[in-house]
């Protein structure tokens, strides 16, 4: 780990320990924080990845007001995937540990399996570092609308380019990242992916339990996620997703207070309707005749008499 000494002068909490407790033990990479460089960033950070023998490299120069990160990965890994923006390419100073954390987790492959584990305690999870408009008391404000639900779910919001790279690298093929997400547990999951500028770029979600009553199946919860996504704020994308399932459960129990009050209602009208039907008196059928011949006219007339008469 190098930390010019001038970033730490200016910054007394970024030392080079500090930076190693951030990335982790686990973590296979280097982390260099210096001052604005001649050579480009991307370029020099290309180049300490060659000298470290090619192991993963975080580049975080000094830009006058923050940091920009620069992320090259291993050599196996495919040219696309080889520069990682990571959680986000501006950092600030007070959020620079913290995104040394999040680019190690990403290193080792850890992206979905910490957001699982987040979910298990909390009904919304955002990725450190990332570059959103979100606020702490927005976060706080959403994860308790996202608990309230009379049927529950569990929202992630996850740096797109740590989960491309886990997916195409890691896990060789990550699948529905919302069902990876969700884990074992009965609580669906929506994930939103999130690119360095902030922007939403996608959604998913995972599917509803099986044996859960519920009517908001796959397929409904999905809709619901692809018509909350606003590219450009996360923040109106939860919002509209916390209000979209909102009524979608309101209808839902509104039909299900009407299932139960006709499932509870039920044995008694049977009653009733077994009661009225013996009440009613059983009319004997009336013997209708059968019908006389039809006479002709003149019938009498026609018919001969007998001899001697």
């Amino acid at each position: 780990m190098y930390v010019h000494h001038r970033i730490t002068a200016m910054f007394p909490e970024v030392t080079a320990e500090a930076v190693a407790e951030a990335l982790g033990e686990e973590t296979a990479a280097r982390v260099a924080v210096v001052l604005q460089p001649q050579t480009p960033p991307p370029e020099l950070a290309s180049q300490l990845h060659v000298a470290q023998g090619r192991q993963p490299v975080a580049l975080y120069t000094w830009q006058g007001d923050a940091f920009r990160a620069d992320v090259v990965t291993g050599a196996e890994v495919p040219r696309t995937k080889r520069t990682l923006a990571g959680p986000s390419r501006r950092v600030a100073p007070d959020d620079l540990l913290v995104h040394v954390a999040a680019v190690a987790v990403i290193l080792r492959g850890e992206v979905l399996s910490t957001a699982a584990q987040q979910l298990a305690e909390t009904s919304l999870y955002v990725s450190p570092g990332l570059s959103t408009d979100l606020t702490d008391q927005r976060i706080r404000d959403l994860a308790q609308r996202f608990a309230g639900l009379p049927e529950p779910v569990r929202v992630a919001l996850l740096p797109r380019d740590a989960v491309e790279y886990e997916g195409g690298v890691v896990r060789r093929g990550a699948g529905n990242i919302a069902e990876l997400v969700q884990g074992q547990r009965d609580v669906p999951a929506v994930v939103y992916l999130v690119d360095e500028n902030g922007r939403v770029t996608a959604g998913s979600a995972s599917s509803t339990a099986v044996g859960l009553r519920s009517q908001l199946d796959q397929g409904s919860l999905s809709q619901i996620v692809t018509g909350a996504r606003d590219s450009d704020s996360a923040t109106a994308t939860l919002t509209a997703l916390a209000a979209r399932l909102e009524d979608a459960s309101e209808g839902n129990s509104a039909v299900e207070r009407l299932i139960d009050v006709l499932l509870y209602a039920l044995p008694f009208l049977i009653v009733l309707g077994v009661g009225a039907l013996l009440m009613i008196p059983v009319r004997q059928e009336k013997e209708i005749p059968w019908p006389a011949p039809p006479v002709e006219d003149g019938a009498d007339a026609a018919q001969p008499h007998p001899r001697g008469e």
